[in-house]
């Protein structure tokens, strides 16, 4: 079996790890303690220009931190500054302006902590999972790593020899931060937003002390395979390194259990012996160990498609009668496959789960600037993710939020990790022998991170385009290595690689809805692509949290600078402004331009997805997955998001939940067709399409028609297609309904154009498409104002979670109430309560119409103050009524 150096670090030459060894094992008097603890509390922060002392004084119990910033890890540099308000309010307008370059000196990370009492035959052991970009590792006085390299690489340390047992010792870490520009193989933003000052150097990751007797296990994983297109059974081979932390030989057992509630547990062993320092790979097969073959095992399914099940893996080492060490994950058991398919003379990459096709449909994630996070926050974002009826996250390079993985597994939502373009990552024939072992320790520990999980369905090796042959071919050889189950893309780019399988042609600033539609243009919805998206300011509210008064309006230098990278083609919103102006009529102040860009943000992502959807693998236009860019942003940005930096969901958020609802039917704006599609795997028969088109503002109805379909399961039906009308007004109505076999609603969209639509010109560029004319929208203006909208709301508190029920209707018997938000405050008057889960908003009521919606949130997001659900609208003024 090969064999594994200690660290993921030192297996590739990357770092000098020094080990430090126990003693010969010969007995036990007691067990060794099998623990992990988190490191994150007691630490220090300081510029390495202020501090004279050597590393050796400060790597000391009991040295003197007076001056230094109190930090808690994980941070990056920047974060810890701004915590101790160094650097404040850097979010606002212009204010990161304000923080220097912090990457021209190295920083020191130090803190003490009380390790855990030794038992006889204890190992310690110290494990960074992120350290950027390179940095001096001291404990206790003693240099542990002169050179510890890689952002992305976990570096780990046996401190047996160096520890003190049940006594305070002192960590201190001096790091040098990632080189300006992206010129260093870390984290890069390319052009998402200003870079961070410190290029997010510090201890990114956790940091963990951890025992274990002579033998510790790394990296367990379970492989799933099953006998496609059969679904009744699985093989199972399970994996995990052994690792023995001694100078001399030991012998134990690896022991497995795989277990889920309902099903028989299964158990599994093996005596193995390890030579002094040795790390070696234990596998178990269905071949030697035939209760590896499941039969009729639950399977893990993407959100849409069934339940997400899990089972757990728990593995155990023991040694001289003692457990030594013991690890958990959580798996599926399921299988990702590829496939290809020629659409309009490109071969596309296609994906299947347990056997059936599917669209993957998601955003590009970004962490926060200055990565930080917590549990709530990615809870939010994962929770975000599936109540838009997304199933697919793209990681491009931001790696490493393991937590992420988890909650993915658990909900269903697909992984798409991969390096990030556009920086040294692309850049491969000017690395230096370092960087060439730190791109393969980096993939080396993040696949080990991901390759256990249920979620990820591809890695992409390179991005914009594939690395050079060489660096490919040693990308894919650790992933055969690290047996790494999934497919795998070169890049994700055919400009740069005709065979990628995956285009990114753009757009990235505002494009009209037809657009989507139109295959003979570059960015519209054909074959798969990685990343596509536009301009999208978020609500009034949110803009107000980061551009002060006097900069809110007109549009100027804030709003540019939370637009892009400054001096990049994306520091402006002129493309966007500009189809507000023409299609909706001129903005006249901040508020009237947030309106109408809820509008066009919701039309827009709605059609985005729809278009994606309703070619699903089929026909000359077919689609086999989609990556909107982006998912939310690293800071308040009118850029590149589905929801905002606040978690309050918009226009793009609730036009993206409306189309990708579970059964759906829109409109397609180039040819004028109605589709059904179905995105579940159960079929639906005898559904009822009615498209009705009206004026505007009469809501005098100009057409209707209807028609009895069949929904086959994951697949679009054309139930018809809408001729061209005469009598419209220039800004008109179509009302799309869908209804089950019993006649209940179960899709209900409402779309607003104009019979001088939009029209495209020919790309003019990489990042756009030009408009040649704008549809006329301005027609909208002219709907009376309905003052006879009323509303009904009650709560129920559980648990900390409390759940708002909203009743509107719509009193009038000739006005429409067209685009109504209501929204739970905290207060009146206050915030919308954040994060937030609605069955449905931007609503739209005829008259005398009727709905009724569920909001849900923590109460503890309340902040203290009273619930009030406020309700606006395009034509109904603003009302807040409190929440009983």
């Amino acid at each position: 079996m090969q064999r594994l150096a200690l660290s993921l670090a030192a297996a590739l030459t990357v770092a000098a790890t020094a080990l430090l060894q126990a003693s010969p094992i010969k007995g036990h008097a007691a067990a060794p303690t099998v623990s992990s603890t988190e490191l994150s509390t007691g630490w220090a922060l300081r510029s390495a220009s202020n501090v004279t002392d050597p590393a050796a004084t400060v790597s000391q119990v009991g040295y003197s931190t007076a001056g230094w910033y109190p930090i808690s890890l994980p941070s990056t540099v920047l974060a810890g500054l701004v915590a101790d308000n160094v650097y404040q309010n850097i979010y606002f307008g212009l204010n990161l302006q304000s923080v220097p370059d912090l990457t021209t000196q190295n920083w020191w990370f130090r803190g003490e902590f009380t390790a855990a009492p030794s038992n006889p035959g204890q190992l310690y052991w110290l494990r960074f999972k992120g350290i950027s970009y390179r940095a001096q590792v001291w404990l206790n006085g003693t240099e542990l790593d002169a050179n510890a390299v890689g952002t992305m690489v976990v570096h780990e340390y046996n401190v047996t020899g160096l520890i003190k047992p049940g006594a305070a010792n002192a960590l201190a870490v001096l790091v040098t931060p990632p080189a300006t520009g992206c010129n260093d193989l870390s984290f890069c933003t390319v052009d998402w937003n200003p870079p961070p000052p410190d290029m997010n150097a510090g201890i990114w990751g956790k940091t963990l002390l951890e025992t274990t007797g002579p033998i510790a296990l790394r990296d367990p994983y379970v492989k799933t395979v099953l006998p496609l297109p059969a679904t009744n059974a699985a093989d199972l081979t399970v994996y995990v390194d052994a690792l023995n932390g001694t100078g001399a030989p030991v012998s134990g057992t690896v022991s497995g259990t795989i277990s889920k509630s309902g099903y028989p547990t299964i158990t599994f062993s093996q005596n193995v012996t390890l030579n002094a320092n040795e790390r070696r790979e234990i596998s178990f097969d269905p071949a030697a160990y035939p209760q590896l073959h499941l039969t009729s095992p639950a399977l893990w399914w993407p959100y849409q498609f069934g339940n997400p099940d899990l089972y757990q893996l728990s593995v155990s080492a023991q040694s001289g009668g003692a457990v030594s060490d013991s690890r958990a994950v959580n798996f599926g058991v399921r299988q990702m496959t590829d496939y290809r398919t020629v659409v309009n003379g490109v071969s596309f990459a296609g994906y299947r789960v347990n056997g059936q096709n599917i669209l993957f449909r998601g955003g590009g994630y970004v962490w926060d600037m200055l990565q930080r996070w917590d549990s709530k926050t990615n809870l939010a974002h994962m929770q975000y993710v599936k109540a838009m009826g997304l199933n697919a996250v793209r990681f491009e390079g931001t790696l490493g939020n393991e937590e992420l993985y988890d909650l993915a597994d658990q909900m269903g939502i697909m992984l798409m990790p991969g390096f990030v373009c556009c920086s040294a990552w692309e850049n491969e024939s000017r690395w230096t022998a370092e960087q060439n072992q730190v791109a393969q320790a980096s993939l080396n520990s993040q696949m080990r991170a991901l390759r256990a999980h249920a979620s990820p369905f591809t890695w992409a090796f390179g991005s914009d385009k594939p690395p050079l042959s060489s660096i490919l071919s040693q990308y894919k050889t650790i992933a055969t290595s690290l047996h790494w189950q999934n497919p795998t893309l070169d890049n994700v780019a055919t400009w740069a690689n005709a065979s990628a399988g995956v285009k990114m042609d753009g757009p990235y600033k505002w494009e009209p809805p037809v657009l989507w539609w139109d295959s003979s243009q570059a960015g519209s919805a054909f074959g798969t692509t990685a990343e596509e998206g536009t301009e999208s300011p978020p609500p009034l509210e949110s803009l107000q949290r980061f551009i002060g008064p006097s900069d809110l309006w007109p549009i100027g230098a804030v709003w540019n600078y939370h637009a892009g990278k400054p001096k990049s083609v994306f520091d402006n919103i002129t493309v966007y402004s500009n189809a507000i102006n023409s299609r909706y009529g001129t903005a006249t102040g901040a508020s009237d331009f947030s309106l109408k860009s809820e509008l066009q943000n919701y039309e827009n992502t709605r059609a985005f997805f729809e278009a994606w959807n309703g070619n699903e693998y089929a026909g000359p236009s077919a689609t086999f997955g989609t990556i909107f860019w982006m998912q939310e942003s690293a800071w308040p940005s009118v850029h590149w998001n589905l929801y905002d930096y606040y978690f309050k969901p918009g226009g793009g958020y609730f036009g993206s939940r409306k189309a990708d609802e579970p059964l759906h039917v829109l409109y397609d704006y180039q040819d004028r067709s109605v589709r059904v599609v179905n995105s579940t795997l159960a079929a639906a028969s005898g559904m009822t399409v009615v498209a009705s088109l009206y004026n505007v503002p009469s809501l005098a109805q100009q057409y209707t028609t209807q028609a009895t379909v069949n929904a086959p399961a994951d697949a679009f039906t054309t139930a018809f297609t809408i001729p061209a009308v005469t009598g419209l007004s220039t800004t008109y109505f179509i009302r799309l309904q869908l209804k089950d076999s019993t006649g209940k609603l179960v899709s209900n969209n409402l779309y607003w154009y104009s019979t001088t639509p939009d029209t495209l010109a020919n790309k003019s560029n990489w990042y756009m498409t030009a408009v040649n004319t704008y549809a006329n929208l301005s027609g909208l203006s002219s709907l009376a104002s309905n003052g006879s909208l009323t509303r009904s709301v009650s709560r129920t508190v559980s648990g900390g979670q409390e759940t708002v029920t909203i009743t509107l209707t719509n009193g009038s018997a000739t006005s429409l109430a067209f685009f109504i938000r209501p929204e739970v405050t905290a207060g009146n008057g206050g915030l919308e309560v954040t994060p937030i889960a609605y069955s449905d908003n931007y609503l739209s009521l005829w008259p005398g119409e009727s709905t009724t919606i569920t909001a849900t949130y923590a109460s503890s997001d309340l902040g203290g103050q009273a619930p009030y659900l406020r309700v606006r609208g395009w034509n109904v003024a603003t009302t807040s009524i409190p929440i009983p």
